[in-house]
């Protein structure tokens, strides 16, 4: 079910006529799901890291906009990680012909999961940065 979930934020920027083959091969490798959870877990991390260990910093809303790109970065690593690891994305990378026509090149494929990835992964610590920040006690007010 969180497989799902996290695969319908993937659909709209994906043909899925076009793609559908390494979108199966990250659904039935579980990697959606993988991929949730790595935003949960790495947002959680990087702005506990900003709101206790950090806490008070100076120049609050930048270093805040810089752990949330931060956690974006992880997420768009983890990403690639799991795409890379697939067994069925790696074979069709391995079977990626540039002649065939209407080929999809999994590479790029792998490059804007990445991209979105990220995206996604700074929206997450953005949302979650609002309800984690009373764990702060100098920095309550930040981000708003």
């Amino acid at each position: 079910m969180f497989n799902d979930f996290v695969a319908s934020l993937y659909d709209p920027w994906f043909n899925y006529e076009l793609y559908s083959d390494l979108l199966d091969a990250v659904f039935n490798a579980f990697d959606f799901q993988k991929l949730g959870i790595a935003y949960l877990v790495v947002s959680i991390v990087c702005l506990l890291v900003f709101y206790k260990v950090l806490d008070p910093i100076k120049k609050p809303r930048l270093k805040w906009l810089l752990t949330t790109v931060c956690s974006g970065i992880l997420m768009l690593i983890v990403c690639c990680v799991l795409l890379y690891n697939n067994n069925e994305v790696l074979m069709s990378i391995a079977s990626y012909s540039p002649s065939q026509p209407n080929a999809i090149n999994p590479e790029y494929f792998i490059i804007q999961m990445a991209a979105i990835t990220f995206l996604y992964g700074v929206i997450t610590a953005m949302l979650l940065s609002v309800l984690m920040k009373y764990l702060s006690a100098a920095n309550t007010k930040n981000p708003f």
